[in-house]
């Protein structure tokens, strides 16, 4: 199971889409954010966080892993998009907090980006 979906990830669509996505996310204006529903409860958007971040270290690393093949590059490689999508969290904070309207900057968010980039990059690391 995991080699196909090893294969259908293979293609560098899947991991630019996903981080063009998180980028497209952060960047819509505070009032184009929900303020009800799931986005009503407290800390739901850590949540999301852990999950996007998460997904783009899953997206990024299956991709390199498909490339490099199973080994030690493989795992280099993880650690580097662990710490690539970690800066990528950070700056999109500053970014919020300087260009977009009705948004922040939230040390929770980038410690759920964080949470969610390195669980699952240990995740991949064992597997």
């Amino acid at each position: 199971m995991l080699v196909l979906i090893q294969r259908v990830l293979s293609k560098k669509a899947w991991p630019l889409t996903w981080t063009l996505l998180i980028i497209i996310l952060l960047c819509l204006p505070g009032s184009y954010v929900p303020g009800d529903g799931l986005f009503g409860i407290k800390n739901f958007d850590k949540v999301v966080h852990v999950f996007l971040f998460g997904f783009n270290v899953v997206f990024w690393s299956f991709y390199y892993r498909y490339k490099l093949g199973p080994g030690k590059e493989a795992r280099k490689m993880i650690f580097v998009i662990t710490a690539l999508t970690i800066i990528l969290g950070i700056a999109m904070e500053f970014v919020q907090l300087y260009f977009i309207p009705n948004r922040s900057f939230d040390n929770g968010d980038i410690i759920a980006d964080i949470a969610g980039a390195v669980i699952v990059a240990v995740w991949l690391i064992k597997i």
